[in-house]
């Protein structure tokens, strides 16, 4: 009688559990991989963020230290004196250039004036200087000065203002740009500020991309030496107040004793990510940031569309060491 031989296996419940196992091994590894490729995004989309907004206002922050370097402003920086390295108004200018068109409009430091990807709007902060050299290269990357026509017999003058990105995406909140418009005129005899223009006329670089806002507050030091941060049209009304409290008529020597001196500028600007953040927007929650002091600058638009970016207050002082040292 042949004896039957029984071969070893597995059985179907023991095949079943295997299979089970396997798989909630197989997705417990997918998602530690996906959750740590979510995690690579974030980070690396933030050290992008960072890299890209603390370059770009170092940028900027090295352009505005030379504001009122070697004008006739005797070391003072307010909104009536004459080469004042702010630029607030026409007396800031020499006679001649006070007539420009759209000068206090468009040309100087203005408060709330431009569209930006938030409720309310952006500023824009002009200086002047005169260099020490023959030749510079301005923030528009041109060289300017010559052994004939040297720099140091110019006015430098340079515009800093938010304005709409020439490309645009569908799908992204409306980008913008953080732009720089350059001009200069003579020491002597000025008649035009060349090269300076208002929006579209002009050959304004562009310094920073996807620049959310960008605001400008203004470090204050009045006659005893108190120091206070001062909004730009702030400033102005205080400086219009003081004015109207001189006796008139008015002795600019004695009346300028009483002004505030303009010695810093804190400058901010709320950048945005190039690329978005996948499924990590749902965490994505802050709609409201602190732009150089302004504690409510809060996002416009569609709120599940500026989800999916990342954004980061990058704010900065800039001390101008050309008046520090101003006499009252």
């Amino acid at each position: 009688m042949a004896h039957k031989h029984y071969t070893s296996g597995f059985t179907l419940i023991e095949l079943m559990i295997a299979l089970t196992l396997g798989l909630l091994i197989v997705a417990s590894g997918l998602a530690a991989f996906l959750s740590s490729s979510r995690s690579l995004g974030l980070q690396s989309g933030m050290s992008e963020l960072q890299q890209n907004a603390n370059f770009g206002l170092s940028l900027v922050a090295h352009d505005l230290r030379h504001t009122n370097l070697n004008t006739v402003s005797a070391q003072k920086i307010n909104n009536f004196v004459n080469g004042s390295g702010i630029i607030f108004k026409k007396e800031n200018l020499p006679l001649a250039l006070q007539t420009i068109t759209n000068l206090e409009t468009e040309l100087v430091s203005l408060q709330d004036r431009d569209t930006d990807n938030t409720t309310g709007k952006s500023d824009r902060i002009t200086i002047q200087y005169t260099p020490e050299t023959e030749s510079i290269i301005n923030c528009e990357g041109a060289t300017v000065g010559t052994a004939v026509a040297p720099a140091s017999n110019l006015v430098i003058v340079q515009r800093y203002y938010l304005a709409a990105s020439p490309q645009q995406i569908t799908g992204e909140p409306t980008a913008y740009s953080l732009y720089c418009d350059a001009g200069s005129y003579p020491k002597s005899a000025p008649t035009a500020i060349a090269g300076l223009g208002v929006h579209g006329s002009n050959n304004a670089q562009q310094m920073m991309q996807r620049v959310d806002a960008f605001k400008i507050r203004l470090g204050v030091k009045n006659p005893s030496g108190q120091f206070r941060y001062m909004t730009i049209n702030e400033y102005i009304d205080e400086m219009d107040d003081i004015r109207d409290a001189c006796a008139t008529p008015i002795v600019e020597d004695t009346c300028a004793k009483t002004y505030l001196q303009v010695t810093s500028m804190e400058v901010g600007i709320l950048s945005r990510s190039t690329g978005t953040i996948g499924a990590d927007a749902s965490l994505n929650t802050q709609t409201t940031f602190d732009v150089a002091g302004k504690d409510n600058v809060t996002l416009a638009g569609d709120a599940a569309v500026n989800k999916r970016y990342l954004r980061q207050a990058v704010n900065q002082v800039v001390a101008i060491r050309n008046t520090l040292g101003a006499s009252q």
